[in-house]
């Protein structure tokens, strides 16, 4: 129901209880008036009736009477008219013409209480009033009714009953009301032109008003209200069109500007731009929250942390990998992972890092060979970090549906890589750079640099831990004939298989180390002396077989090495290295090619050396 047909309705109401209440009024009050009159004409019909008796009984002829009371009954509408006397009358003049004696209830309570009495009587075609008036006795007025009757001061001499005929009373009042309410009804019905008519152009504006807000509270601005023809309604309208016209540009101008701060094109897009903005500065707030805490973040593990924490807690994917691609070597390293990768990347093969795209289970199954858990369903994200680098988001599904809802996170999951990928490329690089800085880039083996730190970091861990190092002195044989014979690039060939050498004869724990020119440092993890002389010497006799080429010509060469037990012979690494020395000068002064382990009376001949 709309508001005007409420406003109707309830004018309607109030007009309609007004009419009734009117018409109630109006026909109580003509009642009221009826009645009155009915009274004021039995009261008056009463006191002619009692000065007439009076005259009558005063000129001695009250025999006569009955003509006089017949008369007065045939006035207009008085109906009947009787009269009735009192004991004390009856005892002294008898019971009178026609029985004038109480004829009913009413007579004798008015007769003996002295009180006028009367009585409606309602029908469907006539109203009448029944009205019993007693009259007193007084020696006081114009006669004195004392010297008549045998009666006190006071006394009830008789009644006058009498019923009047007040039909043509009511008729009249029927008349008037129904004139009245015409009258009233007519009003009423102008008034309701005119209210509603007054109402129109405002409810019209309401309306109107009413349908543009709910439109924009929908999203859609471009609404206008309809002032109608009232100037103030105008003046309202145009005020409101102008802000919403405001509005919608403001909009519009916020959501594409904003939009393209992100990534995320698989968003569903609202038709409002208020709900629009809203989603995408929320989503830049947790971008630029995420931004600034991985700009503080030390190293790339911690990137990649807080990524699989987003991952996580912010899409809900519960298992997933992180993978590292270099561009260049082809080489694929797991950085992250839930529940472990379930891709084999022995080979370095990745069908989303290969081809630069999606590679989805959903689509096709067993698209991609590598994976090796088939009942699940896994989706593999390629993106481009840098041009050596690329990452891999391998995330695995239970069934078709979650992959689904991980699909429709692709925008958002690049918005965050997007936003790391400059704390990763720096972190990257600065990893290279330490690399460098302690990596030996003849060799691939760890620098001087790296055996610092190592020395400062690790080895006083070792020595709280009670952890064994075995220390190898490593050095090739005549190597300046190589570099005099055949030159500087066979010199540093032979140096390349002296390192490749020494890495196939050691552990991962293990730390390989150029200490300088043709010198190595081999550091050997949680070792015993046994096990330093076998690893001494499956370094030296591999050596011995390879086979170097120099242009035309090959030929082999020999090492020798010098080797030292951490923390048995010493507590200081730098000692050890130097009784490593020691051993590999000896092992030099005594014809080369052999492993020579370090004993204290090295010291006592490196002292006589010295001198």
């Amino acid at each position: 129901m709309s508001t005007r047909q409420k406003v109707t309705l309830v004018l309607s109401g109030l007009f309609i209880t007004f009419f009734i209440a009117m018409i109630i009024i109006i026909s109580l009050n003509f009642r009221d008036f009826g009645v009155k009159s009915a009274e004021k004409r039995a009261m008056l019909t009463a006191e002619v009736v009692k000065s007439g008796l009076t005259a009558h009984m005063v000129n001695g002829i009250m025999d006569k009477r009955h003509y006089f009371i017949d008369q007065i009954e045939n006035i207009e509408n008085i109906s009947a008219l009787w009269i009735a006397r009192s004991p004390t009358v009856i005892k002294q003049y008898g019971e009178g013409f026609n029985s004038e004696i109480a004829r009913d209830e009413i007579d004798k309570r008015v007769l003996s209480s002295g009180k006028i009495e009367k009585e409606m009587t309602e029908t469907a075609t006539r109203s009448t009033m029944r009205m019993t008036i007693p009259f007193t006795a007084s020696a006081f007025g114009a006669a004195n009714c004392l010297s008549c009757h045998d009666a006190k001061e006071g006394e009830v001499l008789g009644t006058i009953s009498m019923v009047i005929d007040i039909s043509d009373v009511r008729g009249s009042s029927f008349t008037t009301v129904g004139y009245t309410a015409i009258l009233i009804l007519l009003i009423m019905f102008a008034v309701l032109l005119v209210v509603n008519k007054f109402l129109k152009p405002y409810v019209n504006i309401f309306y109107s008003i009413r349908d543009v807000m709910l439109a924009a509270y929908n999203g859609n601005y471009s609404g206008r209200v309809d002032g109608g023809d009232l100037n103030e309604s105008k003046a309202v309208a145009q005020m409101l069109n102008s802000l919403l016209e405001k509005l919608q540009k403001v909009f519009d101008e916020i959501d594409k500007k904003v939009y393209i701060f992100v990534q995320n094109k698989n968003k569903e897009i609202s038709h409002d731009p208020l709900v629009n903005i809203n989603d995408t500065i929320d989503k830049l707030s947790e971008i630029y929250k995420f931004k600034q805490t991985i700009e503080h973040d030390e190293n790339l593990e911690d990137i990649y942390d807080r990524l699989a924490y987003v991952f996580i807690n912010k899409f809900k994917i519960e298992d997933f990998s992180i993978i590292e691609a270099d561009t260049h070597s082809g080489i694929k390293k797991v950085v992250y992972s839930v529940n472990g990768c379930h891709c084999d990347l022995v080979d370095g093969q990745c069908r989303a890092d290969r081809i630069n795209s999606i590679v989805d289970s959903t689509i096709f199954d067993n698209t991609c060979s590598k994976f090796n858990k088939p009942d699940l369903q896994y989706l593999c994200i390629p993106y481009s970090i840098s041009n050596e680098l690329n990452l891999i988001i391998s995330v695995v599904t239970q069934d078709k549906e979650e992959s689904y809802r991980v699909r429709n996170l692709i925008g958002l999951i690049e918005d965050y890589i997007g936003t790391a990928q400059p704390a990763i490329v720096s972190k990257k690089l600065m990893q290279i750079l330490n690399k460098m800085a302690r990596v030996d880039q003849l060799t691939g083996m760890f620098n001087r640099k790296y055996l610092d730190e190592f020395a400062e970091t690790a080895i006083p861990q070792a020595l709280r831990s009670k952890t064994p190092y075995g220390v190898l002195m490593i050095d090739i044989d005549f190597f300046k004939m190589i570099n005099d014979t055949y030159g500087h690039d066979i010199g540093d060939e032979a140096i390349r298989i002296v390192s490749r050498v020494i890495k196939e004869a050691i552990r991962s724990s293990d730390v390989p180390i150029r200490f300088g020119g043709e010198e190595f440092i081999v550091l050997l993890h949680n070792c015993d002396k046994a096990h330093i002389k076998d690893v001494a010497e499956k370094i030296r006799t591999n050596f011995a077989k390879q086979v170097i080429s120099a242009g035309s010509e090959t030929f082999t060469k020999t090492l020798s090495v010098g080797a030292v037990m951490f923390p048995d012979d010493s507590e200081s690494i730098w000692k050890c290295i130097k009784y490593a020395d020691i051993s590999l000068y000896h092992a030099k002064e005594h014809g080369r090619n052999q492993v020579v382990c370090f004993d204290k009376s090295m010291l006592k001949e490196e002292m006589k050396n010295s001198f």
